[in-house]
């Protein structure tokens, strides 16, 4: 009896194993399906035009398609947040215009997000080329030393992998750097395998909001100011303060209105606290440039240097600037 008991229970395993692999082989079977499907249609709404798609990534907003594989229902899909989809499943980049891929429509559909709106548009990771699908393997995909980042028609860069890149598009626009203060070399080891407390200080942070560093430097400092004077073409302000285990701390806080304007080319935010062993890069360090806001940490030793700093990184992504956003570069 108790054999009887366990031949049914093992046939009863056995079909649920079956069935299980009758369901993978169907997903998969329509995934690759799915594949086909959206690059014919891909193909066909491009016509003759260069083209490129790019699909939804959970890292960033999207990544360029870089295989066939990318292009099935298993990686096409958006991110949802509260039940709302928070962005495309993957879009089609033809010359000036934008396509959305539908589940409900299995094609691509006019338009996208906010996408008559040029600030607040995705952003654009795929260089469009004649026969883009047909240049793509099935399933490995091939090497890219670059990561191609388009954030408006005017304004895109051409980034090596080496600095670890990650961004965002729309009206949340940011994108950071893996790099180190003061000479902003790449980052020799893996950005997410640093121990939290070091990631901040290993990163360069960019956003397109200026006013909220105008509004910081506007606002008083936290603590009392107990000295002030100019030091390094800066207005340098000595501030102490009480933490809530009744120790006493000093900081100095350093800024600079460039251009005589209060959004000026440069305009510098330097606030450094008492260094320590786990938090030797005590120094924030914030300033604008054409509109974006640069974030970055350093060793206070480093504040006499922060012109030099800042020409040093403006550099770097002049270096990573393309020159005309439509440029057919490969990547």
């Amino acid at each position: 009896m108790a054999f009887y008991r366990h031949g049914n229970t093992l046939r009863g395993s056995m079909k649920f194993v079956w069935l299980a692999a009758a369901v993978v082989g169907l997903a998969g079977a329509a995934s690759i399906a799915t594949s086909f499907l959206v690059a014919q249609r891909a193909s066909h709404t491009a016509g003759s035009a260069p083209y490129c798609v790019q699909v939804a990534d959970a890292k960033e907003d999207y990544k360029p398609a870089r295989t066939l594989f990318d292009l099935s229902g298993l990686r096409m899909r958006a991110k949802r947040e509260s039940g709302m989809y928070m962005q495309h499943h993957a879009i089609l980049v033809v010359g000036d215009e934008m396509f959305h891929w539908s589940y409900r429509n299995y094609d691509f559909v006019p338009g996208v997000i906010n996408g008559k709106l040029e600030a607040y548009r995705p952003t654009l990771t795929c260089v469009p080329k004649h026969n883009f699908i047909g240049s793509l393997p099935m399933v490995f995909a091939r090497a890219s030393e670059h990561d191609y980042i388009r954030f408006t028609q005017r304004e895109a860069y051409r980034i090596p992998k080496t600095y670890q890149s990650q961004w965002s598009g729309g009206s949340s626009r940011f994108l950071y750097l893996t790099t180190v203060a003061p000479d902003f070399l790449p980052l020799q080891t893996r950005w997410a395998d640093l121990p939290p407390h070091q990631r901040d200080s290993n990163w360069v942070f960019v956003t397109w909001k200026p006013a909220w560093l105008l509004s910081s430097m506007e606002a008083a400092p936290g603590g009392e100011i107990v000295e002030q004077s100019t030091e390094f073409g800066l207005q340098k302000s000595k501030i102490v303060s009480y933490g809530r285990d009744s120790k006493k701390y000093e900081g100095y806080r350093y800024l600079v209105y460039a251009d005589e304007r209060p959004n000026g080319v440069n305009t510098t935010l330097i606030t450094c606290g008492t260094p320590s062993e786990m938090f030797p890069k005590s120094c924030q360090h914030r300033f604008l440039n054409n509109g974006r806001h640069f974030y970055l940490r350093h060793l206070p030793e480093d504040v006499p240097n922060w012109q030099g700093m800042q020409k040093r990184l403006l550099d770097l992504f002049a270096s990573f600037e393309v020159q005309s956003a439509d440029m057919p570069l490969n990547q």
